[in-house]
Formats: structure tokens, C-alpha cells, sequence
């Protein structure tokens, strides 16, 4: 019998995805996916979307209502991953609400800077639907002819340093731990290698995140430099930290596809033995971490 596939980070465009929620569970299931946790940044708005389309659907996949909350740790932006919590628990979504308020906020500011350069995107930005993000603007600059691809936009305008640039106040790491907590789920660590931080640093930032009460860290990232798998496998182990897998999968790509390379390492603990039965752990043989 083939193990479970899981895949706990992706994105709809109720943020930043190229995909309606509906339209993520189809292809999902198409993949071969078992469990999906749509982690769409500040925002759950997908959770209600997903759950019908499923239903509706009867699709054999089991959904996992997921987040990623923008914080900041040591002057870094840093992402956390909210797993298997209540989304309307009052502590979430007040946090969210209040991310989502600098969201807005900061994404205005770019415009107005774009906009007082002589860039005026309102047409090509048209209407968002989800959670306005640098994503929309790249697209919308893109669209207009600015730039030639893409990543230009964040080498030229909306990337840290870039004149159109707005630095936001996200909350404190231990914060969003905190509300991740208290909304029932499991706080993980996403892509611990995109924030360019040294050995040293990153265990540092794992210390003080696991004595804040974080979970588990992101170990299988989908496509990955040989050996940052096995790597991130003994810093989990080294802080007592569950594992976890997402391919951070936004928009059909050859590179990056749902559920696709993101078998854990035997030594980890997976994230998802928290919310199994005795009976599916010993089937998976899985163990669990003892605090």
C-alpha cells in the first residue's frame, strides 16, 4: 500500500495563486494528492470555497484549513505556517484581520509610488478579488509593458531596496506562534532556506521559535538543492521539531506541481502524526516527539 501523500503549502487566489480554491482541489486530486492544506498568506477566505468544492465534487481528498502569516523576527521577514487550526477562532483572525489592514495599506503605498514615477497600473491591475499582493503588481507592470519578465518587477520596483518598495509592520513571530497556537493548529517554520540567513542565524531564529512554542519546520520543499532536505532533517531533530512537506505551489508550472517530491527523510517526525489516530501512526509507522 503507497503512503498518504501530503502537501501543506499552497496558494489559491484568494492571495497570491493562479488557481480559484476550486479549481486547486481538482487538480489536487488529479495529482494524486491525499491531504491539502491551502495556505493561502494572511488570509483562510479560501477554507469555505475549498470545503464545498469538495463536497460538492465528492473528491477523496482530505483538506487541512492552513495559513501563512508575514512576520517579523530580527529585522527579517520571516513565514509562518498555521496548520489544522479553527479559522474562526477569535485569536486568528484578529491577527489576520490586522495583516490584512497592512496588506492593503502597504500595496497602496506602492501604487501611489509607481503612480508619482509616472507608472499608473489601475487599469491593468483591474480587480482583485483576494488579498492584494506584489504579485498583482509585477502582473499588472508586466501586462502594461514596464518590464520584460516577471522577476523584473522585484529587481526594479517592488523588491526590499526597489524605489516603490513599502516596508510593513508585520507581527512578531511569537506572536503569530502564539495565535496559531491558540487557534488549535501547529506552528511550522515555511521554506527555512528563502530567508538567507547563516547556519548560525537559522539556528538561532529555530531556538528562539521552538521555545515560543513553534512546532515543526518545513524539511521537503519540492524542488530543493541536493542536500538541503537531509540538512533541514537534522535541524528538526537537533530542536525537537516535527517536519513538514509543501511544494508552495501557486500556478501550474513544469518545476513546481502539487504533491510532487516531497517524501520526508526517515529520521523526521512528520507534522501530521499530531492529528492521526494510534492506529494510522502504527500503520505509517510513525513515532512521535516527546517534549
Amino acid at each position: 500500500m503507497l503512503a498518504p501523500v501530503y502537501d501543506l503549502h499552497c496558494h489559491t487566489n484568494c492571495s497570491d495563486g493562479a488557481l480559484s480554491p476550486a479549481e486547486l482541489v481538482q487538480r489536487a486530486v488529479h495529482q494524486g494528492v491525499d491531504y491539502l492544506a491551502i495556505t493561502d498568506h494572511d488570509s483562510t477566505d479560501s477554507w469555505p470555497l475549498a470545503t464545498q468544492a469538495v463536497a460538492n465534487e465528492q473528491h477523496p481528498l482530505e483538506l487541512i484549513c492552513g495559513v501563512e502569516i508575514t512576520c517579523r523576527w530580527q529585522q527579517h521577514e520571516i513565514h509562518l505556517l498555521g496548520l489544522n487550526i479553527n479559522p474562526d477562532h477569535s485569536a486568528i483572525q484578529s491577527l489576520l484581520n490586522a495583516q490584512q489592514q497592512l496588506r492593503r495599506d502597504r500595496f497602496q503605498g506602492m501604487l501611489d509610488k509607481l503612480a508619482a514615477a509616472g507608472i499608473d497600473i489601475t487599469v491593468e491591475l483591474g480587480t482583485i478579488s483576494g488579498m492584494p499582493t506584489r504579485k498583482h503588481i509585477a502582473d499588472a507592470l508586466l501586462a502594461k509593458g514596464v518590464i520584460k519578465d516577471f522577476a523584473d518587477a522585484f529587481k526594479r520596483y517592488v523588491g526590499a531596496g526597489q524605489f516603490a518598495y513599502v516596508k510593513a509592520d508585520w507581527c512578531d513571530l511569537a506572536t503569530a506562534i502564539a495565535a496559531v497556537k491558540a487557534a488549535g493548529g501547529n506552528a511550522v517554520l515555511a521554506h527555512p532556506h528563502a530567508y538567507q540567513l547563516s547556519n548560525k542565524w537559522l539556528r538561532r531564529l529555530l531556538e528562539e521559535a521552538q521555545a515560543d512554542g513553534m512546532d515543526g519546520l518545513e524539511v521537503a520543499v519540492g524542488q530543493q538543492p541536493q542536500g538541503q532536505r537531509s540538512a533541514l532533517a537534522e535541524f528538526a531533530a537537533d530542536y525537537n521539531l516535527y517536519a513538514s512537506a509543501g511544494s508552495d505551489f501557486h500556478a501550474p508550472k513544469r518545476w513546481r506541481e502539487l504533491g510532487k517530491n516531497l517524501c520526508l527523510p526517515e529520521s523526521c517526525v512528520p507534522i501530521w502524526s499530531l492529528w492521526q489516530t494510534p492506529a494510522e501512526r502504527e500503520s505509517d509507522t510513525i513515532t512521535t516527539i516527546t517534549n
